[in-house]
């Protein structure tokens, strides 16, 4: 009897080894004698247990398998618990079943797990009394699931279901309960611990986030926060995983200064990054578009309907739109700040860049907002120098200014293209004429956080608003009225200010009479009189620089009025100072640009940066001609006479000279 339950020992350990997927004969020694039937006595425990030690190995060997609980001593450095593994056991046989098997008295020579199982050799044949599991366990956290209370007898123990990191079950398995020790054949364990062995494998995969702004990519972007999910068939949803599968460690969901994040230890299944946010006051776009992909059973990456590979990077791209408005000066420039006289359609242009993903956008609109100008309603829309298609967008003025709507779903032509605003405003008489001059604001507002619905459509979601602006400056002529004796002021002296025009009404011999060009066109800027005040001096506001004559038009009592138009040339400069505002991130990269403006000195004008130019205009005394037959008569007639006689003299002389 000794020699056959050596025999059982050896076919026991055997069974619990790496495969655990065989039990040979039990029934026979290896020099194939007979037992006689042991005492009754020799099992002292009616019930017992199984205790399974579910591990990752990775390549290391698991433990020698006694049955014995401290097997778990001999545990591989590495090898961590597995989780979430679920096992069925089934009875084949009874405790009078095994105990005949082990006395020999049973007429089987061999049992091996096969015996117990279906024509595929993964589950128990249906059908057969031993059929229906006498209990169901899942591993722990720790990586044990146990069964206890069992009556004695013979076990096949099935993985009916597998974490997704397990690339396939463990084979079924057989284990006797009670079995001999190892160490001691003659010692029975009824508390049987086991460590099958699964294989496991995992998937990795990398993004890689770039900002693009129209269709020029203009680097990676750090700050970008994702999720990523993973679907559940039992429950059919989808649910987060913030840990890896085979280490336990946190992801980082969020790009680096690299634009990058490394995902790795996925087990087989299928998931999905969706974008949340980025850091800061960002002005990208926001798609969460879900990016799926799936880990295969070999841990390699499927993704869309390109071959497995061992590892992915994905290359997503955030577009941003952006928006610059621009005043065109008198030499056709566009500039930020330009001057210009009240009463001119001062031209502008927008310049907005579409972002590559528009059709995705529910919002997009662009806002004209001028101060002291009235939008002309002549705004022209292009695209490649082509006229925008009406049907993609709507025009419809706000107080002096105008709102373009667009049709994001119908943009797809203009996707990363330039679409540029052409129009006029004109400046009102109203006009600032200090050195804030007139703001003209742009705003486009537009979707930041694209949202999708159960069907895949767009869904509205954030918005965010970007700015630009431009200035129109017009200033003021100042004329200081002085009298030449005296140098002080004269007050009630009147003037006209002309300009060049081509649309002037006042030419030739009209404009001849005022001392004017009568080849060129004039047009007289102010409307009443410019007449100076006690101190001399009167303005006219409202003008650009240029050319400008004052023509006077009544001057003080006892001066003479001027015989031409003075000449005034207005060339003050703007120079503007500008505000420039960085946002980092903590890595150094900068999420955010904005300019504002700051502070503008100017040149060219009076002392002290001031928007005028002030001209002095000199006067002189006029002659009083002396009246009929007063003294000034009787001088000259006297000095007539003396010229006279001094000339007769002169003749009487000459020909006394001529006779000698």
């Amino acid at each position: 009897m000794k020699k056959a339950k050596r025999f059982l020992t050896g076919l026991l350990s055997a069974a619990l080894a790496l495969s655990l997927c065989a039990m040979p004969a039990m029934a026979e020694d290896a020099a194939g004698a007979t037992t006689t039937t042991p005492p009754q006595d020799v099992w002292t425990q009616d019930t017992g247990s199984i205790t399974i030690h579910k591990y990752e190995y990775n390549g290391q060997d698991k433990p020698d398998s006694t049955g014995e609980a401290s097997d778990v001593d001999n545990l591989p450095e590495g090898a961590t618990a597995l989780k979430g593994a679920t096992f069925s056991i089934y009875q084949v046989m009874d405790r009078a079943a095994l105990r005949n098997y082990y006395d020999g008295t049973d007429d089987q020579t061999k049992v091996t797990v096969d015996t117990y199982l279906n024509d595929t050799k993964d589950a128990i044949k249906s059908g057969e009394t031993y059929s229906t599991a006498v209990a169901t366990a899942t591993t722990d956290d720790d990586g044990i699931a146990k069964f206890s209370n069992l009556e004695l007898g013979l076990y096949v123990v099935v993985e009916t279901g597998t974490p997704d990191k397990v690339t396939s079950p463990v084979k079924p398995f057989l284990v006797s309960v009670p079995m001999t020790k190892a160490s001691n054949l003659s010692e029975w364990l009824y508390d049987i611990h086991v460590y099958p062995k699964n294989g496991t494998t995992y998937g990795e995969v990398k993004i890689v986030k770039y900002g693009r702004v129209g269709s020029d990519t203009v680097g990676t972007l750090s700050g970008v926060n994702f999720t990523l999910e993973k679907w559940d068939e039992t429950a059919k949803e989808w649910k987060s995983v913030t840990v890896s599968d085979k280490d336990g460690k946190a992801f980082n969901l969020k790009t680096d200064k690299n634009g990058e994040i490394s995902v790795s230890g996925l087990s087989q299944g299928k998931y999905r990054f969706i974008e949340q946010s980025i850091d800061g006051d960002n002005t990208y776009i926001i798609d969460q578009t879900p990016i799926e992909f799936k880990v295969t059973s070999e841990g390699k990456i499927q993704y869309e309907d390109e071959d497995p590979e061992a590892a992915v990077t994905f290359y997503v791209t955030n577009d941003r739109p952006d928006v610059e408005k621009n005043v065109i000066d008198k030499n056709d420039s566009p500039k930020t700040e330009a001057d210009y006289s009240v009463g001119d359609k001062v031209p502008y242009q927008i310049t907005v860049t579409v972002p590559k993903n528009i059709t995705k956008l529910t919002t997009f609109t662009v806002s004209d907002t001028p101060n002291n100008l009235v939008y002309n309603k002549d705004a022209v829309l292009t695209c490649n120098d082509k006229d925008v298609n009406t049907n993609v967008y709507s025009i419809a003025t706000e107080g002096d200014g105008f709102k373009i709507t667009f049709t994001p779903a119908k943009m797809g032509l203009y996707a990363g293209k330039e679409i540029i605003i052409k129009y006029t405003a004109t400046l009102k008489s109203t006009a600032d004429q200090t050195g804030a001059g007139n703001r003209n604001d742009v705003s486009l507002v537009y979707s930041n956080k694209i949202g999708v619905d159960s069907e895949g459509n767009p869904t509205e979601g954030e918005k965010k608003e970007i700015h630009d602006s431009t200035f129109v400056y017009t200033f003021k002529v100042k004329v200081h009225k002085i009298a030449d004796d005296t140098q002080k002021g004269l007050e009630n002296v009147e003037f006209d200010l002309y300009k060049k025009d081509e649309n002037g009404t006042v030419t030739g011999a009209a404009a001849k009479a005022l001392g004017l060009d009568p080849n060129e066109k004039w047009t007289k800027v102010n409307e009443a009189p410019l007449k100076t005040d006690a101190n001399g001096y009167v303005e006219q506001g409202g003008l650009a620089n240029g050319e400008y004559y004052l023509v006077e038009t009544k001057t003080a009592s006892g001066y003479n009025l001027l015989k031409a138009p003075v000449k005034v040339t207005l060339s003050i400069q703007a120079k503007t100072e500008w505000n420039d505002t960085y946002i980092y991130d903590e890595h150094g990269n900068m999420l955010k640009h904005t300019v504002d403006k700051k502070n503008t000195t100017f040149s060219g004008g009076d002392e002290g940066g001031k928007t005028e130019y002030t001209v002095t205009v000199v006067n002189r005394k006029g002659f009083d001609l002396p009246t009929t037959g007063g003294f000034g008569t009787l001088l000259f007639s006297g000095i007539g006479v003396l010229l006279v006689v001094a000339g007769v003299g002169v003749l009487l002389s000459l020909k006394k000279k001529n006779r000698t």
